[in-house]
């Protein structure tokens, strides 16, 4: 199943909450430590751009 922004989060800490909604630091932390199931880990490949930038905006104190 290919998840979407308004899928919910299917395990884990953020279980239920909208994608969209779950922080980029999170999703990368699963990604980066294997913890992911192939709909979240597609979901998170098919917005990575969006994810790092929402990661180095936090690092960079930007809204």
């Amino acid at each position: 199943m290919k998840l979407t922004d308004s899928s919910l989060m299917p395990f884990g800490r953020y279980k239920g909450e909208k994608m969209a909604n779950v922080p980029a630091r999170y999703l990368m932390w699963l990604y980066d430590n294997k913890k992911c199931n192939d709909d979240v880990k597609g979901y998170i490949e098919d917005n990575m751009d969006v994810l790092k930038a929402e990661i180095k905006c936090d690092r960079n104190g930007e809204t």
